[in-house]
């Protein structure tokens, strides 16, 4: 059977302290000449690029320069991060020697050297198969979860069979449900993930769309 984990919210603690994300913001907005405030930051949050073209017109610059600029800045700051111990994995990450005799994979949001940094600096990189996180390019912004884009490295790495996948938010439960992957949901404040891998263990998953 084919296991897929999302990293944010499942296996990677990243908004416990968001210390790292003021400061690569921060750097972002230097490097753009606009004023390093709150407000601005703001602007800059993940859920704010959806309308990537407001915050380029709000700050007077080119959406495409924007984008180079934020990204490059939040993956150095966020990669570092993890690399420092600053960002860690949830205590819970051991679960992950239940499914080890499963194949593995990994689908993120985060930008490709985020996923990269956290399996390397928890020893897990030989444990996944495959990992796909976000390219740099703006282009990728069209094609994060829920598209179906993310699943293609996968199916191809991995071919036909089995899939489920564990997630925190409903974009994940559909993004399972338009690749056709049962799915586990993993709410932090209420589940862990031990939890997420007896689920996993008992065949008790969900089908989105199907159940």
């Amino acid at each position: 059977m084919n296991v897929g984990f999302d990293l944010d919210g499942v296996l990677l603690d990243s908004a416990a302290d968001l210390s790292w994300l003021d400061r690569g913001l921060d750097n972002a907005l230097a490097e753009l000449a606009v004023e390093q405030n709150e407000a601005n930051r703001r602007s800059l949050y993940p859920d704010a690029l959806a309308d990537l073209e407001s915050v380029a017109d709000e700050f007077g610059v080119e959406p495409d320069r924007l984008w180079q600029v934020r990204t490059r800045n939040y993956t150095e700051a966020k990669v570092e991060a993890i690399r420092t111990g600053e960002i860690c994995p949830y205590a819970d990450i051991d679960a992950l020697d239940r499914v080890t005799d499963e194949t593995l994979f990994c689908v993120s949001n985060s930008p490709q050297a985020v996923v990269d940094a956290f399996l390397e600096t928890t020893d897990l990189a030989g444990e996944f198969v495959v990992t796909v996180g976000r390219g740099h390019s703006r282009a990728a912004l069209d094609h994060l979860k829920p598209d179906t884009a993310m699943f293609e490295p996968v199916a191809d790495a991995l071919g036909d069979g089995e899939y489920v996948y564990v997630g925190d938010r409903d974009s994940d439960r559909e993004f399972a449900a338009r690749t056709g992957m049962g799915y586990v949901h993993l709410d932090r404040r209420e589940r862990t993930l031990d939890d997420a891998v007896d689920t996993i263990a008992a065949g008790d998953w969900a089908i989105p769309g199907g159940d």
